[in-house]
């Protein structure tokens, strides 16, 4: 069966980081969730203004379909396709999977650190709409998937906690759990 993996968590976590070595490990793509934002959402973010549900359900059903197209595309040897994506709230992650349809097995990799340490990552970097001053409104809804959620309680999720964290133990600690 296919399987999409989403790597996802608030600003500066290292989702794209993280799955783009998650790509480059099973050869698989890779989609950028913020690539898929509409121009309004973008816009919206640009100004300092957090996404409301409302603003986010059709990105996620986007996200959702491209990303199990790809997974089951028949020149996809892998049969796995990976993307970034802050599915923020386990409503989100219900939604993703419920949204791409049949043949396809979703697996939420949920990256988080402290508040200070996601300031300091988004406050370093350059050229993206997401400022510091949004690291709030991000980390104020987050939900880190727990109990039934998880993977090792029959869930489809993991937790990493990406604090003083290389990028490759990261991955090593991921492929670890998903591989059991």
């Amino acid at each position: 069966m296919a399987t999409v993996i989403i790597v996802g968590g608030p600003a500066g976590t290292g989702k794209t980081t993280i799955a783009s070595l998650l790509a480059e490990h099973h050869k698989c793509p890779f989609i950028e969730g913020d690539n898929l934002h509409p121009k309004e959402n973008v816009d919206k973010m640009a100004r300092g203004e957090p996404l409301t549900d409302d603003d986010r359900w059709g990105w996620l059903q986007t996200l959702a379909e491209t990303a199990a197209s790809l997974a089951k595309d028949p020149k996809n040897a892998s049969q796995v396709a990976i993307a970034s994506c802050s599915m923020l709230k386990k409503v989100y992650r219900d939604f993703l999977e419920k949204s791409a349809g049949d043949g396809v097995t979703f697996r939420f990799v949920f990256l988080h650190t402290h508040y200070d340490e996601l300031l300091k990552r988004v406050s370093n970097r350059q050229g993206h709409y997401m400022k510091s001053d949004m690291v709030k409104s991000q980390y104020d809804i987050m939900e880190v998937p727990s109990g039934d959620e998880l993977l090792v309680n029959g869930g489809e999720a993991l937790e990493v906690d990406t604090t003083d964290k290389e990028p490759e133990n990261i991955l090593k600690e991921i492929l670890t759990t998903l591989d059991k």
